[in-house]
């Protein structure tokens, strides 16, 4: 039998401050009780498995694991391991000889060697760290808890424990110059990452730059000179062969992140904690459960009804192909045009072809470069 891969997203919703430009559900909390958390976790995690995947477990494969938040590198070892160790009593989690990525996002402010070694010990073979920037100015305008240096010996002490090592850098910053983006992007290269998420600054509604945003206080970088930022980065992670994969995303050959392609490609995954979203086919329907999204209503949820959840829907095969059409060309490598046509304009698309913002070849439809630096607007036009 052919098993398919499944992946799954445990959200630890805490930080130790909160950053102006986050979106994400994270909150700040002195005092939590690692061992109460654990035993939740769990038990939506049972939950989930148990009424939604129980008669269909044999199909699946466990390919990957993701540790997100909030920070997770606040998570006391024991729990990260007693919940590795679950996962994989849930499912197959070895199969063709593939070891499952178990991915950790770290804050350079919480990564010390002693704990590195403990996360490694208690199965995460993968880290990604928040540095965000190499400047202390900038820095400081996105209200992070670290400085340049701490960030670099965050890297160089992570880079001696973990094979596998990822970092996040945020450009395109109010009055950042395109030279100052060029130094911060030749410095990374320098800790010879083997993956790269690097991010254009956005104003996401919800947050303190927004608010700043609408009362003026907070100018955006012109979008002539992002764009510039965007072909630089382009040109040198090319030249460091590590080139894009995903419009943000960048890895050395078979460094890819292998759990967020899941979601690009569509996938299935399990989301568990606070905020989380599950998206799996069941029964030749696509379905997506969420999560609550408040720490604490959560947690007495789940002691109540062993979950979390606040809706579960299904999507209808349209719903899907957009779906898959959305994720899938932020993909370099494109997306099968005979899964999703169905939903596309193809007077629109062919003339998006003839202009070099898409190409089809043998059926794949990607975006060129400049189609990349388009996307939102690409997938307003093309999607019925």
């Amino acid at each position: 039998m052919n098993r398919k891969p499944i992946s799954i997203y445990i959200h630890w919703p805490f930080c130790a401050s909160k950053c102006p430009y986050c979106d994400f559900n994270s909150h700040i909390q002195k005092t939590i009780d690692h061992s109460e958390w654990l035993n939740a976790i769990k038990a939506e995690l049972n939950y989930l498995v148990e009424k939604f995947l129980f008669k269909n477990l044999n199909k699946y494969y466990l390919r990957s694991i993701f540790f997100g938040g909030g920070t997770p590198s606040l998570m006391e070892p024991f729990v990260v391991k007693e919940v590795i160790k679950k996962c994989k009593e849930l499912f197959c989690y070895k199969i063709l000889n593939k070891e499952i990525e178990i991915t950790l996002e770290a804050n350079p402010a919480s990564i010390f060697k002693i704990r590195l070694k403990e996360f490694l010990d208690s199965g995460i073979n993968r880290i990604s760290i928040g540095v965000q920037s190499f400047d202390d100015k900038f820095l400081s305008f996105l209200g992070r808890d670290h400085s340049v240096y701490e960030a670099k010996k965050a890297i160089e002490v992570s880079r001696k424990v973990f094979k596998n090592l990822s970092f996040d850098l945020i450009y395109a910053l109010p009055e950042q110059s395109l030279k100052e983006w060029e130094k911060s992007l030749n410095e990374a290269f320098q800790f010879e990452p083997d993956h790269l998420s690097l991010y254009q600054l956005t104003i996401e509604n919800g947050t303190a730059f927004h608010t700043k945003y609408k009362n003026g206080t907070l100018i955006p970088i012109k979008s002539d000179l992002a764009s510039k930022m965007y072909y630089m980065t382009e040109e040198i992670t090319k030249k460091y062969k590590m080139p894009a994969y995903e419009v943000s995303n960048y890895s050395k050959l078979n460094r890819n992140c292998i759990h967020n392609l899941s979601y690009w490609k569509g996938g299935d995954w399990i989301g568990i904690g606070p905020g989380a979203t599950s998206r799996f086919c069941l029964d030749n329907k696509r379905m997506q459960i969420n999560i609550r999204r408040d720490p604490d209503n959560w947690l007495n949820d789940v002691k109540l009804k062993k979950n979390g959840v606040s809706e579960i829907t299904e999507e209808t095969s349209q719903d899907y192909m957009i779906e898959k059409v959305i994720m899938g060309l932020r993909l370099v490598s494109g997306i099968n045009l005979n899964e999703v046509s169905k939903v596309l304009k193809m007077d629109k698309l062919n003339m998006l072809i003839e202009n070099n913002f898409l190409i089809s070849e043998e059926n794949i439809l990607k975006t060129t470069f400049k189609g990349r630096l388009k996307l939102n607007a690409i997938l307003t036009e093309i999607i019925k």
